[in-house]
């Protein structure tokens, strides 16, 4: 979540093995500064921040920013996560499109990971504790009542 990790590619480079993926690269920055140019008219700065192309020296592409700029929805993994994206990473996007920005946790319980994963155990588990477990995964402290259950 550093701005730091976020990848910049040379324009050299992309230019050199991709060249007309950097021409799409140009167009698509060059619409999309517009929109934001007519919502904010005297934000230079924000301009500069929210491009595709970084112009602190070397030209470089931010790879960050073409994938919120293409992406219809922007999300991260937790809801802690989401948040930093919106507050931190991209403030200036989220202003411009705060639509766009929403949390979708990636996860999977643990409880529909084992019935999935484990059928077996899940079925010894729903004989021994009954279906409480597969809602509520704190129903598997029951299983210490039968620690000393050979079966």
């Amino acid at each position: 979540m550093l701005p730091e990790a976020l990848e910049l590619w040379p324009v050299s480079l992309i230019e050199k093995v991709l060249p007309r993926h950097l021409q799409i690269i140009y167009e698509i920055n060059s619409r999309f500064l517009k929109k934001v140019e007519s919502k904010y008219p005297a934000a230079k700065e924000k301009l500069r921040r929210m491009s595709l192309i970084c112009e602190d020296g070397t030209k470089k592409v931010r790879m960050a920013n073409l994938a919120v700029v293409g992406s219809h929805s922007v999300n991260g993994v937790s809801e802690l996560h989401s948040e930093l994206v919106k507050t931190r990473l991209f403030p200036d996007f989220y202003e411009f499109s705060p639509k766009k920005f929403n949390n979708k946790t990636n996860g999977v319980t643990p409880r529909r990971w084992m019935l999935k994963a484990n059928p077996d155990l899940s079925t010894l588990l729903t004989d021994t504790l009954g279906k409480g477990w597969i809602t509520d995964l704190n129903e598997l402290h029951k299983l210490e009542e039968h620690i000393n259950d050979s079966e």
